[in-house]
């Protein structure tokens, strides 16, 4: 039996017993490279179930749709690692009562699906801590590692230009797990704190605040690079803070649904370079 034949039955199973009232997973695209999020409520339903390479979207915000944990009802989903990081965040900023949630892991790897053991976030604790000791002393990514040999002066001009094609979508937001504001700073206009029109001070406003926001919390999903449509590289800029948040208070997001958020916690030793 292939994996995918292994959780759709796993699906069926959760939903005949009544153990959960939704599988949220991956159904075919609009191409044939493309997986969408497929919300799956009968046993039946599952057989259009897909599990492959192509699921690399983060379906972890779908629980935070508002009224769906209100009936205070199970809800099973398929993430990935990143997604558990996502779903031990949204936890321990109390937007979900994680004991509703029965995760049906996998992971993603040189275009091999392999399934993860557990079904409680807890129950991939170990994994996750593997993930924080083996995270490189430089990003690896080209691309990055050239913005990061970049001047200041250089560094400015390259994120000026990638901002200057953002058109102010908002993909980005949407697609992400961590924004779950019921109603964003950028859409507040009395008082107006970011300017909200498409050009090069709004949209420095608009990215930079994201990207400070998404400090310490970002799992490096790729969620929202993939879903700008002007194809803006936001999960570099999201690296670069995480690998900053990590050098200098040892915070990997998404350990676990107690950790603390990083800047709404104070130690004592944390690092204050930035006092002159």
């Amino acid at each position: 039996m292939t994996i995918q034949e292994t959780y759709k039955t796993r699906a069926k199973e959760l939903l005949s017993s009544g153990r959960v009232k939704m599988v949220v997973g991956y159904k075919a695209g609009s191409t044939p490279d493309r997986r969408r999020p497929h919300f799956i409520r009968t046993p039946e339903e599952a057989d259009r179930l897909i599990l492959d390479s192509a699921c690399i979207a983060n379906l972890s915000g779908y629980l935070i749709t508002e009224g769906l944990l209100s009936d205070e009802k199970s809800v099973g989903i398929f993430l990935k690692p990143d997604g558990v990081r996502s779903l031990n965040i949204l936890a321990a900023e109390s937007q979900l009562n994680i004991e509703q949630i029965v995760v049906l892991g996998f992971d993603v790897n040189n275009n091999e699906i392999t399934a993860l053991k557990g079904e409680k976030a807890e129950d991939f604790s170990t994994l996750i801590e593997s993930l924080k000791e083996h995270v490189p002393q430089t990003p690896g990514n080209p691309l990055l590692e050239r913005i990061e040999a970049m001047n200041a002066k250089e560094r400015f001009a390259f994120w000026e230009a990638e901002f200057s094609r953002c058109i102010k979508c908002y993909a980005c937001r949407q697609a992400c797990p961590m924004c779950y504001c019921r109603r964003c700073i950028v859409d507040c206009n009395q008082p107006q704190w970011v300017n909200t029109s498409s050009h090069t001070l709004g949209n420095f406003e608009w990215n930079i605040v994201r990207a400070f926001h998404l400090s310490g919390r970002c799992v490096g999903c790729g969620n929202c690079d993939r879903a700008c449509p002007v194809n803006i590289p936001l999960r570099l800029i999201n690296a670069k803070m995480a690998h900053e948040v990590l050098g200098a208070f040892d915070h990997f997001a998404g350990m676990s649904q107690t950790q603390e958020p990083v800047l709404a916690s104070f130690k004592k030793d944390d690092s204050e370079t930035f006092i002159l």
